[in-house]
Order: C-alpha cells, then sequence, then structure tokens
C-alpha cells in the first residue's frame, strides 16, 4: 500500500541497521550455531563478523534459529528458535563470512 505518486521501489534491499551472521560457540561437550544480529555502525562496509565479534562487550548473546550439536558425534541434539549464550561460558566462538553472493567462504 503506498501514496499516490510515490514510486514503488521493488527489489530495492532494506536497511535494518543490524547485521547478521552464522555464530559458531563451543561450550564444554556442545557445538552451539545459530543467528546473531549486531547493531552497524558507521563502518559496516568494512567490518569482517570477527569484528563484530570482537567489539561486543554484553556478558550475553542472543542467537536465533539455534542448532546444538554434540561436539565429539556431531550429532543434532537439539534446536531452539533462540538462546541467549552465556559468553562467560563459551570455550571458542567465531562468526561464519559469506561472501558478496551470499555463499559461506
Amino acid at each position: 500500500m503506498g501514496f499516490e505518486g510515490s514510486p514503488v521501489r521493488e527489489g530495492m534491499p532494506f536497511d535494518t541497521g543490524f547485521k547478521e551472521f552464522e555464530i559458531v560457540a563451543y561450550i564444554g561437550d556442545f557445538q552451539i550455531v545459530g543467528v546473531a544480529h549486531f547493531g552497524v555502525g558507521n563502518r559496516a562496509s568494512s567490518r569482517r563478523a570477527s569484528d563484530y565479534i570482537r567489539a561486543f562487550s554484553d556478558a550475553q548473546l542472543t542467537l536465533s534459529q539455534v542448532r546444538i550439536y554434540s561436539k565429539v558425534s556431531k550429532e543434532l541434539l537439539d534446536t531452539a528458535p533462540f538462546i541467549l549464550l552465556n559468553m562467560d561460558k563459551v570455550d571458542f566462538i567465531y562468526a561464519r563470512e559469506d561472501d558478496e553472493d551470499g555463499a559461506p567462504k
């Protein structure tokens, strides 16, 4: 629904001010994979996924579309719409970066 005389902007990307990255975190015997949303600042175009993680200073990170695997067997143990990841308990964390095409590097 638009106003008369306003151009329709189909196919134009909508900037929400957030950047999404698939995060992989290891806690004890579990591998946790989910999507994190980071606020985009002025330098968004030159920042890598690792820069967003390094700049994150909160005690908890919210992940959506979560899958929890056994670290040893890689078996899917559980899924959840979202979790709060306690950053103090994380042994190792990284973000999977995508190419501009959307394909993982």
